[in-house]
């Protein structure tokens, strides 16, 4: 035992790279297999694809899968730096390895941090292997690209560089986390909380606090100007502290984030205040949102990602208390890696997909989709369902469309009420899958609906059929025929 404890002692920090290597490989294998399994959609792997290709281009800022000025959507201000990657490698897929890689190497901060405060490489070691495994990371990996994730492992050097008092880089580095999106004021803020919980650099405390919180206004403020809606995630703030206590429990999807947040750190991080403090702030301004975004509330989405940095913290000051009355916590440490492991297995988090073969089952259905995508031009403008629209982003007009039912005057499906589908813009060409029984993503209308929509278009003539490849169709749409409705 004590020549294992010095093996991992003294090669910590390589094994820690190793460690980060590795799963920077698994969790882009797992985002890359499901987009190429046609999983991934248009919200949002699509729409970023399509602006940091844009901005790549110089073609502007302008998404037509959202149909705004991409700041309209949220303030990610660091999107027009990732377009300079795509020199490099012009593939979607750049966006789901860089990502992985960010919020995987994430991890040496909080490693430093650990052994820093704990004296303890073993418990630093297992400390960044658990934030590196936190669920939420996991699912925002899985999930499509999100800019948050980036946040999220700036947020972890932003800590390491407070506590080691590299004021320079603390700001530059603040100023680069807030600009990945606006809500990051509110993760500021919340580290901010932490830290004066602590009574660690109080006054700063104060100042960054203050900072992320006027970040959060001015910033959402100003994406309200590109958008037609103005800015749609503002929350439904409480009238009463009831109210809003309430608010964080009074769904299953909000009392499942509490769970997964904390059983696979074994409860720790509620022992510190500052923690909480700051976990309560950032999903607060999801679950007081209204039922229209409840999807906010899930615990499967990428918002959780964001929690990791504030609940190791919190493990870290506990630790570090349980350190100051001469308990070795390196022990500890390692076996809260164990339980957290187990919680992996238990709780079927996105990784244990990896070892599942349905996961990795190609099908006859997907070569023909692929093959349909590729021998469409990319001048070609576009309209497309959900799931197909992050193959075809790299383009400058690339719409997502949905079955809606109408009242159709003149009844060409033979009745008053007609499944047709509704384009963003006004797109020269239509990609669809006619497979019976698909999973749409996004696309609430059954596939029924869907290719009703479709047979009721070609029969009026606004769409005529240009290729087919199995169940995939190539039709050009004819706007001088078929204006029913």
């Amino acid at each position: 035992m004590k020549a294992l404890e010095k093996f991992l002692s003294k090669h910590s920090f390589t094994l820690l790279l190793i460690w980060c290597f590795v799963l920077t490989i698994l969790y882009s294998t797992l985002s890359i297999v499901r987009h190429m399994h046609f999983q991934s959609g248009g919200f949002d792997l699509g729409l970023y694809d399509q602006a940091v290709w844009k901005f790549g281009h110089f073609l502007g800022a302008y998404n037509t899968v959202k149909g705004r000025i991409i700041f309209g959507d949220h303030m990610v201000l660091t999107l027009p730096i990732f377009g300079v990657l795509y020199y490099f490698w012009n593939d979607v897929r750049l966006l789901l390895v860089m990502q992985a890689g960010a919020i995987v190497f994430s991890a040496i901060p909080i490693f430093l941090i650990a052994k820093r405060r704990l004296s303890s490489k073993i418990a630093a070691l297992c400390i960044a292997g658990m934030y590196s495994l936190f669920y939420g990371i996991q699912y925002g990996v899985y999930f499509d690209f999100h800019p948050i994730l980036i946040g999220v492992a700036i947020l972890s050097w932003l800590a390491y560089l407070w506590e080691s008092e590299k004021k320079t880089l603390f700001w530059i580095t603040l100023v680069i986390a807030l600009a990945t999106q606006e809500n990051m004021g509110i993760a500021v803020a919340g580290l901010a909380a932490l830290f004066f919980f602590r009574k660690q650099h109080w006054k700063q405390a104060i100042v960054v606090g203050v900072i992320g919180i006027a970040y959060m206004f001015v910033s959402t403020k100003i994406s309200a100007l590109f958008s037609p809606v103005g800015y749609q995630y503002m929350p439904q703030l409480p009238t009463t502290i009831h109210e809003a206590f309430l608010r964080l429990f009074d769904s299953e999807e909000k009392r499942l984030v509490w769970l997964y947040s904390y059983l696979p750190l074994s409860f720790i991080p509620l022992l510190s205040p500052g923690s909480l403090i700051a976990v309560v702030m950032d999903v607060s301004q999801y679950f007081v949102t209204g039922p229209e975004f409840s999807r906010m509330w899930s615990p499967f989405m990428h918002h959780r990602a964001i929690l990791a940095p504030f609940l190791i913290l919190g493990m870290i000051d506990v630790l570090s208390f349980v350190k100051s009355k001469r308990i070795p916590v390196g022990g500890i440490a390692l076996v809260l890696l164990v339980v957290s492991l187990g919680m992996q297995y238990y709780f079927h988090f996105p990784l244990n997909k990896l070892v599942k073969a349905e996961y990795w089952k190609e099908e006859a259905w997907m070569n023909d989709t692929r093959t349909m995508l590729s021998s469409i031009p990319k001048s070609y403008s576009i309209a497309t369902q959900q799931n197909l629209v992050p193959h075809l982003s790299h383009r400058n007009e690339i719409y997502l469309i949905y079955p809606r039912e109408h009242n159709i005057t003149e009844a060409p499906c033979g009745q008053t009420l007609c499944w047709w589908l509704d384009f963003g813009g006004k797109p020269e060409y239509l990609v669809a899958d006619t497979r019976p029984g698909q999973w749409l993503t996004q696309i609430l209308e059954t596939s029924e609906n869907w290719n009703e929509a479709l047979v009721n278009m070609e029969r009026v003539g606004r769409l005529v059929l240009m290729k087919q490849i199995g169940y995939m169709k190539l039709f050009r749409i004819n706007y001088d025929k078929g204006n029913v409705y």
